[in-house]
Parts: structure tokens; sequence; C-alpha cells
């Protein structure tokens, strides 16, 4: 959409730029008006006298006549009351009772009178107009609204006719630019780069901006105008992050892909085309609603900044519970204007972090009626706009799964992107990143200790990964030592610390180092000698973790997302093995055992309850609470019975191969930390012995 200079209009008053860019809507509210229909108009305040303008020239040669009621100029006799909207209450007193035919009531400012008081509802003015505007039927009313106020449904239900005027159409826009204003852009422009920033504006606004665009004529590039028109046109609460995908974020070169795939190349394609049905057609399949999940800390909020400093686009994010509000009609509310900002400031993105918090499965048990009214009217807004309109909305969560299936149908948030916890390649690259940015000076076998570290678990008991969040906490820790302590360099001891913000490693005693070997080398011993186990990667009884004395690393699976029931039986022997372990051993067993039994149990509930494992209770789902006590009790047999297998077989393993055990114990006790090497080699060493 490249302009012919000369084909531009040389001047344009802002009724005339109106009545252009929204002619087919001023006709629709002439024949309704006509037909003796009252109409409601939802526009921004800076359109109703242009559009008043409009509307009574039209009528006027229909032979009707007007009443503008904005409470200054006072009919007959009415006495001034020194207030605003008091004098607007008694012009619209006077003309209900005073009407006659072909004449239309205009109220501009309605929205004043009878906007919802968000603890209060109906505000006193509007308790005292609504019996006047329900007076008389034959009474034709021309109003309008504000898209920031709300109505209640008693006022709209008077208006048959209802009409929103937001944003241009891009086929108008060649008409709303002057000659003098298109020289202010490149020669051989293409305008369809300049809609994509003014889609959302008024064309009254539109013209207003773009009467103040200064800068030399037919420039070389189009950034310096781009930036003017952006900030005369961002809304209120948007912002326009620098966040660069390639430069700020470290790693996940997957999702980067993903998005310039599905999204980026699109667009930079889109602002190439000049054809209109191709335009159109390019539109159509730009998906608009985005699920960014993952673990928390993993950048989710992040990288949907980046995609906005990709697109050149404001982003407002607003989180689940702070749209949620106690009074009725009021959390809607917070979303359609969010909404409204967001399709001003277009391109823009919208993220509703948390988006679970109030967009959850409508049928589960934590839904409520506030929740379904915020889902209803998120789908209402998301399908309301136009396809030209660069407006994203992005939706984070932990849980996926847990989201409304509406919400997830194509059309919405059709592309799921999956933002996971770093692997090692990611872990290097952020790492390196803030590293370089924050002159850190970390040599390369600092780094590359720091990456394999932070690929174990931050917490043993939970099995909680290393997050961006908390490899940025780990350099920024280092960096407030840097700067308190006027460091050039760093020991292994400052790396330990930061990993853990400063806190003490617990220091064992000799009884207690031989109880967690023993410990430690019994969970590893079973699951080397199960052929469905994740092979281990580590033992260490030198732990990393504050609140931990020793762990076993595995190896991930081959396959991540088909799991066997043999699969999770092997993991539920080698969580027996550490207690059992202990005791073969001491006869006798520690408080260590603690979370593996936690664990065992959760993993064991599921296979029965939920995925059908247990020959015993068969493939029945146990959820809710109107259970019988006998399937319960059911259920609790079989949960009791793959335990106590599980035990024994943990206990057997661990008898046949107790020289194993104790040469897996002295290692650990010598060396502290085992890796995956000398572990194999240990166990086949042992295995050749025995043969």
């Amino acid at each position: 959409m490249s302009f012919n200079v000369e084909s531009l209009p040389t001047e344009l008053s802002e009724k005339q730029a109106l009545e252009y860019a929204y002619s087919s809507e001023i006709n629709w509210n002439i024949q309704k008006l006509s037909s003796g229909i009252s109409v409601l108009i939802e526009c921004e305040k800076q359109l109703i006298p242009w559009l008043y303008m409009c509307v009574r020239s039209k009528l006027k040669d229909q032979g009707y006549s007007l009443e503008f009621l904005d409470g200054r100029s006072l009919p007959g006799d009415v006495q001034d009351s020194g207030s605003v909207l008091r004098n607007m209450i008694l012009q619209i007193t006077y003309w209900v009772r005073n009407s006659s035919e072909k004449k239309v009531l205009v109220l501009p400012h309605l929205d004043l009178l009878v906007s919802n008081s968000a603890n209060e509802g109906l505000t006193t003015e509007a308790r005292e107009i609504l019996p006047l505007l329900y007076e008389n039927p034959g009474i034709v009313f021309l109003a309008f609204k504000d898209p920031y106020f709300a109505f209640s449904k008693v006022v709209e239900n008077l208006f048959p006719a209802k009409q929103k005027l937001l944003g241009i159409d891009r086929k108008c826009l060649q008409g709303l630019v002057l000659q003098r204003e298109a020289r202010k852009f490149p020669n051989g422009f293409n305008f369809q780069s300049l809609y994509q920033y003014v889609s959302g504006l008024n064309p009254v606004r539109l013209r207003q901006i773009l009467q103040r665009l200064d800068g030399i004529d037919f420039p070389e590039e189009s950034s310096k105008v781009i930036s003017q028109i952006r900030e005369m046109s961002i809304a209120c609460d948007m912002e326009i992050p620098l966040v660069d995908m390639q430069k700020d974020i470290g790693g996940y070169s997957q999702v980067k892909d993903k998005l310039n795939s599905e999204i980026l190349e699109i667009l930079e394609r889109r602002a190439e085309i000049t054809d209109e049905d191709e335009l159109k057609e390019i539109d159509s399949i730009i998906p608009k609603g985005l699920i960014f999940h993952g673990p928390p800390g993993t950048g989710k909020t992040f990288f949907a900044k980046a995609m906005a400093t990709s697109l050149n686009a404001s982003i407002i994010i607003v989180s689940g519970p702070e749209l949620k509000s106690m009074w009725v009609g009021q959390s809607e509310e917070n979303i359609r204007k969010v909404f409204f900002k967001a399709r001003q400031s277009a391109p823009s993105i919208i993220v509703f972090d948390e988006l679970d918090s109030f967009a959850g499965a409508r049928d589960s048990g934590s839904s409520t009626e506030v929740n379904h009214s915020m889902v209803n009217q998120l789908l209402t807004e998301m399908d309301g706009f136009r396809k030209e309109e660069l407006v994203f909305i992005v939706g984070t969560t932990n849980f996926v799964s847990s989201l409304d299936p509406a919400l997830l149908r194509p059309g919405r948030f059709e592309l799921k992107v999956e933002i996971p916890f770093p692997d090692k390649i990611d872990r290097s690259e952020i790492l390196s990143l803030y590293n370089k940015r924050m002159k850190l000076g970390l040599d390369e076998r600092q780094l590359e200790f720091l990456t394999r570290k932070t690929g174990e678990t931050t917490d043993a008991m939970t099995g909680s990964q290393f997050t961006g969040d908390h490899l940025n906490s780990i350099m920024r820790y280092l960096r407030r030592i840097q700067i308190r302590e006027a460091r050039t360099a760093f020991e292994d001891k400052d790396l330990y610390d930061a990993m853990h913000g400063g806190k003490t490693r617990l220091v064992l005693n000799s009884d207690e180092k031989e109880v967690v070997a023993y410990h430690e080398a019994g969970h590893a011993l079973v699951a080397l000698s199960i052929k469905e186990s994740s092979d281990v990667e580590r033992i260490s009884i030198n732990s990393d973790y504050t609140d931990a004395l020793g762990y076993v690393q595995h190896v991930g699976r081959k396959n991540k997302y088909v799991i066997t029931k043999k699969q999770l039986l092997a993991d539920l022997i080698v969580l027996m093995g550490g207690r059992e372990a202990e005791h073969l051993i001491f006869k006798d067993i520690s408080i260590g055992s603690q979370n593996d039994i936690y664990r065992a149990n959760k993993l064991v509930e599921e296979m029965v309850s939920v995925l059908g494992m247990s020959e015993a209770f068969g493939v029945r789902v146990v959820e809710g609470n109107n259970i019988s006590s006998d399937i319960l009790n059911k259920r609790d047999r079989a949960i009791d019975e793959i335990l106590e297998r599980a035990k024994k077989k943990a206990r057997q393993i661990l008898e046949t191969r107790i020289e194993m055990l104790h040469t897996l114990k002295n290692e650990l006790i010598s060396k502290e930390t085992l890796e995956r090497k000398d572990i194999r080699k240990l166990f086949e060493t042992q295995e050749k012995n025995n043969g």
C-alpha cells in the first residue's frame, strides 16, 4: 500500500475525516434514528462533537431537529443549578416532557450520569434520570458512552440500536493522510507499515497526530517518524519494552524459532505486501492468541516483552488476581478496559499473567461465578477484533491443562509455546550473557562449573530445577560480592554460596556421613539393577543443598511422553532403596527417608486411582469426595500391596548385591561425589569379580 503523494488530499477537516472514515456507520445511525429507534454509540469523548455535527446535518435534511443536552443551554425559565450534571438532568426533564415529533434528544454525557459505581451500583443521578428516560417511549434518543464507563443492563436496554466506533479500517487510511504529511515518510514507503501503528486510533486523533509530525521530507528511513507516532498514540499503562530476543535472552533456541516462524517472519513478509487480498489472507492466518506455559521463573513474561520489542509493539501486563473485583460486573469491566487500551495502542500485546487464576476449566471445583463471567468477557473481547488489527493476547500459566477448553480452541489461544526448565546449552548461554553484561569476569572453567551444577535440582526434597530466574539470582549475588569487596576474581566457594543465596552448607559428622552414604548407595544400586530404571548420572554426599544431606541424580528418560507401568514400578523400587539399605545395614531407619516415602505414596496413589495400573483395584478412577467407603478401602489395600511389593523387591536386590553396596558406600565416603563413568566402572568391576 504505497501512496502516490499527488493523489492525496491537500486539506482535510476533522468533520471531513470522520465522514470519510465512518461513512457507513453514520448512515446506519441516520437510518435507525429516522425510523424512530434510539441509538447508543460507544466511542471516545473526542468524537462526540464531530459525530453530532455529521448526524445533525443529515437529519436536518429530513426535517428533524436535535437538542444537544450537555447542561449548558437551559430551556425556557429553567434556572441554572450551578452544577453541570444537575443542569443536564434539568434539561432531560424538560425535553422529555416537552418533546415533539421529529425531534431527537442527544445525550452526549449519559455515561457521566448513569455509569455504574463500583461499590454502589447505580449512582444517585442514575436513580433520578432512569424513570425520565423510560417515561415517554415515543422519544428518540441519541446517546454516547465512553469505552471506559460501564452501563447497567437497565440503561442499555433503553437503546435497541448500539454501535461501537474504535479505530479505522485499513482501506480508509489513504484518504486520511495529506500530501505534506506523506512527505515525512521515505519515498515509496509502504503505508501498510503505517496502518499497523494507527489501526486503533479514531480519525480525529489520527489527523491530530499526523499534523504534528516534523522532520525532513522523504527521509531515507522511517524509524524517526514512526517513533513520533508511537509517542503520541500509546495509551496510559502501556509501555514499549526494550528486550531483544537474541541479545537479551540466552538459550531457548526452539522457543525463539517457533515465535519467529509462526509470527515474526510472517509479519515481516506482511509489511512488504501491497495487495489487499493477499493482506487479508495473511491477517486471517496469523495466530493472535498465545499460551506461554512452563514452570515458574522460566521467562514466560520476558519472552512476551521480547516479542513486543520485535514487533515495535506496546505491552500491558495484568495478573489474574488484580483483575478480580468483589463488586458485581467490575471484573468483566476491568478486562474490557484492558482490551480497549490495547486496541488504541496497536500494535500491542496483552499479557494475562497467571491466566489460570481466573480462566480455569468452568466445570472444575475451584471455578466461581466471577471466573465464569471473566472467561466469557475474555472470549467476547477476543472474538471482537478486526483481523487486520495487530493486537496479540498472551496468557502465561504453569498449568496449561487446567485452562478452560473454550480458550484453547483454534482462533483463540491457538498457539501454545512451552518454556521449560533450561537445558545445559540454555544454562550455558544464559550464564555467559549475565557474565558479560554484569562484567563478572568468570572464566570458562567457572562458567562450565556453574552450568553443570545448575543442572541439578535446587531442592532435593521437591525435585525443583534451576530456572532463568535462579541463574539471574546467582549472578546478581556474585555481582554484589564484587561491588562490596572490590573483587576481581571469584573462588569456588563464592560460586557455591551464590547458588544458595549465601546459606551455609550442611556439614556431616562421620556417623551421619556413613548413614547418608549407605542411603544414597542403596538408591543408586537398586537403580543400576533394574533395566526399566533411569540410569544414574551422579551420587553425592557432599550436598550442594542447604536442606539435603545427599542425593542421586538420574539421567533423563529417552521417552519423555510415553511412560510405562514397568518404568513407574522401577521408580517406586528405587525410592525404597535408600530406606531398605539403612534397615539392612543398621537394623534401623532414619528420618532421611521422609521425602522418599512421601513421593512413593503419591506415585502409587496416582497409579491406582488415576492410571488404572492396579490389577487388584482395576481401571476405576477415583476422584472427588462422593466415594463410598468400600471403594476407598479397596483402593487403600491395592496401594498397600504395591508399596509392600516394591519394598521387598528393593530389599532383595540389596541383599543379593550387598558387596556392591559396601563398595559404593566406601567410594562415597572417600570421594564424596561419584560421576556416571565412575559408577559404571565400579559396577562392571564388581560384576566381573562376582562372575
